[in-house]
């Protein structure tokens, strides 16, 4: 089990430790998976963390507004 961690908080703390290394994030993961490709090892986790940073990247600055009755 993960906790009551919020997916917003991991985003933050994947791009943090990512942001590290010096490059984009999204291109950091991008060199991995295809260097993972040209060895023929599975790419599913690099993939499902891209799409994840992609995600947050898009949403940001759009909220949706509950309904009030």
């Amino acid at each position: 089990m993960m906790g009551n961690k919020k997916r917003s908080a991991m985003r933050r703390e994947l791009h943090d430790a990512i942001k590290a290394t010096g490059q984009d994030p999204i291109e950091w993961l991008e060199q991995r998976t295809a260097e993972a490709k040209l060895r023929g090892e599975g790419t599913d986790i690099l993939q499902s963390l891209q799409r994840v940073l992609k995600d947050g990247a898009k949403r940001k600055g759009k909220r949706r507004q509950r309904a009030r009755n």
